[in-house]
């Protein structure tokens, strides 16, 4: 094979994923939660050079997503995201998640360095005004979201929940890639990526009451102190928006791009 032949993403003669941009379809529904948890229990997940913002703001989601060139079909995702700084940029930074299939986790890690583990297939479920997210890998419980739909048709509303949530969730994504090192003794490669999703559009909006439960497990040791001690805002949502490429902000290779080994 031709360098000129090979695929994207590996397998390089039947590659898992095409490029960016990707773009996560209208048809998903995400539960979705911001909040404030313990500050030194959020502090500890922060990886260097990324600094904690916002007072122990997270946000958590369960979701069933559409987002080709990895998953025509829908896929479950559920995830974990921290308020963080790096710089004057002001973002997230997903320190948890998972996903039910081996294309969504193979573009999360090697493209954004979302730490994805993988889960089963437990998709959203609805009765009534009631719905029930929950994250189980191997049998065991991660997490698990219930919400009660409370908010008024969208004709009904005299503000529009659009703009609570843009002003909760909304902005960049600020995330760690890390590259083991491939021999003993040397350095793993590291950077600080952006990625800033873009043509974000909400096309179903509903808030209400939410309760997030988070695992104790010996695998992640920390989540469950992660849960929430006061909640900021409760969502469930159907909306699309474009993934690009994630922009280099800062890396430790000697002769990388970005700001080259600096820590700001």
């Amino acid at each position: 094979m031709k360098e000129h032949e090979e695929g994207y993403s590996m397998p390089l003669s039947a590659p898992t994923y095409t490029a960016p941009p990707f773009e996560a379809m209208e048809e998903g529904k995400i539960l979705l939660m911001v909040y404030r948890a313990d500050k030194k229990a959020v502090a500890w997940e922060v990886p260097e050079p990324l600094k904690p913002y916002g007072d122990g703001t997270m946000l958590a989601w369960i979701g069933d997503m559409r987002q080709p060139s990895h998953s025509v079909g829908l896929y479950h995702e559920c995830l974990t995201g921290i308020k963080v700084r790096y710089g004057d940029k002001v973002g997230w930074y997903i320190n948890y998640i998972w996903v039910d299939h081996d294309m969504a986790l193979t573009f999360e890690r090697e493209i954004y360095g979302w730490p994805a583990h993988l889960c089963e297939t437990t998709a959203l479920r609805f009765h009534g005004s009631q719905v029930l997210g929950d994250c189980t890998r191997y049998g065991e419980t991660l997490m698990r979201m219930s919400m009660n739909v409370t908010s008024l048709p969208p004709k009904g509303r005299t503000k529009p929940l659009e703009d609570e949530i843009a002003k909760m969730s909304g902005g960049t994504w600020l995330q760690i890639r890390k590259f083991p090192a491939p021999a003993r003794g040397v350095k793993p490669i590291k950077e600080v990526l952006e990625i800033p999703p873009t043509d974000f559009k909400l096309h179903e909006t509903w808030s209400g009451s939410m309760t997030l439960e988070l695992g104790k497990s010996g695998m992640y040791p920390n989540l469950h102190a992660l849960e929430p001690k006061e909640i900021l805002g409760c969502y469930l949502i159907r909306a699309s928006w474009i993934v690009p490429y994630p922009t280099v902000l800062w890396t430790n290779r000697e002769g990388g791009g970005g700001a080259k080994g600096r820590k700001r």
